[in-house]
């Protein structure tokens, strides 16, 4: 099993390569690489004065291709051959109908034409694969690094910090959001990295500690540097301002103990 394992990453890895690379070669001169979603939405909001784009972005066509091109909740596999085969229809004949992403951040966009140089079966799947992990990877660069709650629990004593725990599940849709939006916003990830030790946990299959009960999703729950003190457990969709306000009032609140 190891070894299967150890040989399908290699396989990934290799398609990101020659995906990125192929991206590059055929796609780039008009879909911009990762820019935050922030910005993207700021710029659809004036009619793309702000940023000028050609074309949607590609963390804005790798979330919309996980978003909205076969069943989510099935086998990750599946929904790869599905992707597989949308990117195949979409490139060939690019029409607005077939668009996986909302009206309101593309109808500024001139219509694309249909790819010159078809690409082989082979190409196909390395520059989807390249499209399906490519906003996954984006979340995780651009957003603080999550632990287990054992590891938190320990830096945070080491080091001064507050625990929090994030409270999420797959398919919660404003747990997405907050990931796209929020967690991977620079003034985020400053003040999440000086003061916290985050711990991402699905509360569905994972218990949370302390007898505290889920609140649904999205969800935070925040514990003192020693481990045993709860200082908030909260619940909600919040955007950039409102998250880094809540932060700063979990940290005041932490000073007083």
């Amino acid at each position: 099993m190891k070894k299967l394992m150890l040989w399908m990453g290699g396989v990934l890895s290799l398609y990101a390569s020659e995906g990125a690379a192929l991206f590059e070669k055929h796609c780039a001169a008009c879909h911009s690489g990762y820019i935050p979603m922030s910005k993207v939405i700021a710029n659809a909001e004036q009619n793309n004065t702000l940023l000028s784009l050609k074309a949607p972005t590609l963390n804005q066509l790798s979330f919309g291709v996980r978003l909205n091109v076969g069943d989510r909740k099935a086998d990750e596999e599946a929904q790869r051959m599905e992707v597989e085969e949308f990117i195949t229809s979409y490139i060939a004949s690019p029409q607005r109908e077939k668009s996986v992403l909302p009206k309101e951040l593309t109808h500024f966009y001139p219509d694309m034409p249909p790819m010159p140089n078809p690409l082989n079966e082979d190409e196909i799947e390395a520059l989807s694969s390249y499209l399906f992990e490519y906003g996954e990877a984006m979340i995780k660069k651009h957003s603080v690094e999550s632990y287990s709650y054992e590891e938190a629990a320990k830096i945070a004593k080491e080091q001064k910090k507050i625990i929090m725990i994030r409270g999420v599940l797959p398919f919660c849709k404003w747990c997405i959001k907050m990931d796209r939006e929020v967690m991977v916003e620079p003034e985020v990830r400053e003040v999440l990295e000086k003061e916290f030790v985050v711990v991402k946990t699905n509360v569905i299959t994972e218990k949370l500690p302390l007898g505290m009960k889920s609140l649904g999703t999205p969800s935070f729950y925040f514990i003192h540097s020693d481990g045993e003190t709860i200082i908030d457990q909260l619940n909600g969709y919040g955007d950039k301002e409102e998250f880094l306000e809540m932060l700063r009032r979990i940290k005041a609140e932490a000073d007083r103990y």
